[in-house]
């Protein structure tokens, strides 16, 4: 499909990512190009694909000095979109957009443009999308709804299934949970789901609400295991989410006007919540 020959993303690979003081076991800031990076998904051992939201570029990032080993688009021209999930599985990287597109493709070499196929999983008539992730079942993508398309519906945690290769997703939500009782009162307002990640090694699923800093652990079925919340002074907007093989948690926060876009890594127990010293 060719050679990307913007000369602003060759420098971008140039650069890397610096390391930055933070809570993290390890943290970097992130390009100002990935200052809104919208996902995570594991690419290796020790690195992750992630991506801003505006096009379909793929971004490695290396985990051990926060460098940019490889990019890649998709199309040529790169498509452009309102990205806001990755996910990698069955050696494909995909990618979602808020309105339920998703775009496979072979991950490519550094700089180079790759084909890809592309799907309308149907979620988009249920609601805005705001993450993608692996499915306990094997050849299943998870897909994570913000808001709701009915405004009158009761305050819910919806999460639909796509098969991989099939033209729709499962109509019915693969999880569908009422808010109460999975968070309090006060935070339904702010409650904006931005990422999610299956974890196969514990059984258990992640989902961040970027706009109020939680975390909730629910297992296969649904049951709450888990409530937590970010120190905001930390993770004011958690964007993206990432479990490593070795069982290392990856974040990625989305940057402002004042602050870079940031990736931290931890060992899963060690998330800094408020109060931590």
């Amino acid at each position: 499909m060719g050679r990307i020959l913007a000369p602003c993303f060759a420098l971008l690979l140039l650069a890397g990512c610096g390391p930055s003081q933070g809570g993290g076991e390890v943290e970097f800031n992130l390009p100002s190009m990935l200052s809104e990076a919208s996902g995570l998904a594991v690419a290796g051992p020790d690195s992750v694909f992630t991506h801003e939201d505006e096009h379909a570029i793929v971004y490695e990032v290396r985990l051990d000095d926060g460098r940019i080993p490889r990019a890649f688009a998709l199309g040529k021209p790169t498509i452009e979109g309102d990205f806001e999930g990755i996910a990698t599985v069955q050696g494909r990287v995909f990618l979602i957009t808020s309105d339920g597109l998703i775009y496979s493709a072979v991950p490519g070499k550094n700089g180079e443009r790759v084909a890809y196929r592309v799907y309308d999983s149907g979620v988009g008539k249920h609601c805005e999308i705001e993450g993608l992730s692996n499915a306990p079942e094997p050849g299943g993508l998870l897909i994570l709804c913000k808001r709701l398309r009915d405004q009158d519906a009761t305050p819910r945690l919806e999460i639909f299934q796509w098969r991989i290769g099939s033209e729709r997703a499962e109509d019915a939500p693969w999880l569908s949970l009422p808010l109460d009782g999975l968070i309090a009162a006060h935070d339904f307002a702010e409650w904006a789901p931005s990422a999610l990640e299956w974890d196969p090694a514990s059984g258990h699923l992640l989902i961040v609400s970027g706009h109020n800093q939680l975390l909730l652990t629910l297992d296969r079925h649904g049951k709450l295991v888990a409530r937590r919340r970010f120190d905001p002074a930390r993770h004011p907007k958690v964007e993206g989410i990432a479990i490593m093989p070795d069982g290392r948690l990856v974040l990625a926060d989305e940057g402002s006007r004042t602050r870079s876009g940031q990736l931290a890594i931890y060992p899963m127990h060690k998330v800094p919540s408020p109060g931590s010293p």
